[in-house]
Parts: structure tokens; sequence; C-alpha cells
């Protein structure tokens, strides 16, 4: 291969890589001259916040309600748990879809999605801890 044909293809695949891989300077990847394809946590608005919210309540109440409606067929708490998570994913499956076409951050999305499920999760399996050491207190006739 000839000089000028190697220096040619040279310079084509490093404009190629550039654009592919963005800025090759760490500097300007570092300064945000490229705007984010979404909308981060401090660009939401309080409608966003309101929304997740209220998915994060809704999605609590579904699982307190559908593990207690399993308290009596269930022969262990963690089994009215899990029972109740896959029939309330529908709220947390619904949240996605409204923030994904919100174009909220994807890292933030599913960090706050994962967040809801686990601390809705910890405070159900207390709730029915507490409802099963109260039922069985009650069959066993000692007063809770």
């Amino acid at each position: 291969m000839n000089p000028c044909t190697s220096r040619i293809l040279g310079s084509v695949m490093l404009l190629v890589v550039s654009v592919l891989y963005g800025p090759a300077n760490a500097e300007d990847a570092a300064s945000g001259s490229l705007p984010s394809p979404y909308i981060t946590p401090e660009e939401m608005t309080q409608a966003d916040y309101d929304l997740m919210a209220e998915y994060a309540y809704r999605y609590e109440a579904c699982l307190n309600q559908a593990s207690l409606s399993q308290i009596d067929t269930q022969p262990d708490v963690r089994h009215a748990v899990d029972y109740a998570m896959k029939q309330c994913a529908v709220e947390l499956e619904e949240l996605d879809q409204k923030l994904t076409a919100r174009n909220i951050d994807p890292t933030f999305r599913l960090g706050f999605i994962g967040k809801i499920n686990r601390d809705a999760t910890n405070n159900t399996l207390r709730n029915m801890m507490m409802a099963f050491a109260a039922r069985q207190s009650g069959e066993t006739g000692t007063p809770p």
C-alpha cells in the first residue's frame, strides 16, 4: 500500500471512530459539550415527581392488599408477598412505560423503580409478619 493511501485510510478511520465513539479528548467529554438525550432528575417537572409518588403509593397499596388476601391460603409470609409481587408488577411496568415515554434517564428510571420495589416489599413483609403473628396468637388462644 502506498503512503498516500495509508494516510487517507488512517484519516477516514479516525473520523469514523470519533463520530461513533464521541470526542477523543476526555476534556470535551467531561465538559458536557454534547447534550444528554435524556431528561435528568434535575430537569424533571413537579408533575413527573408527582407521577412517581403516585405509582409508589399504588404499588405498595397493591402489595399490601394482595398479600393480605393470601393470609389464609399461603403457609409462609414470603409466599404471600411473592404472590402479591407477581400480581402488582403491572404497576411498576406502567410507571416504567410512562417514564420511558417521557424520556427520563434510564439509569435514574430503573434505579427509582428498583427502590420502589425494595421499599414496598420490605414494608409489606413487615406488615405480613405482624399479621401472621397476630393470626397465630389468635389461633392458640394467647393474647397478642
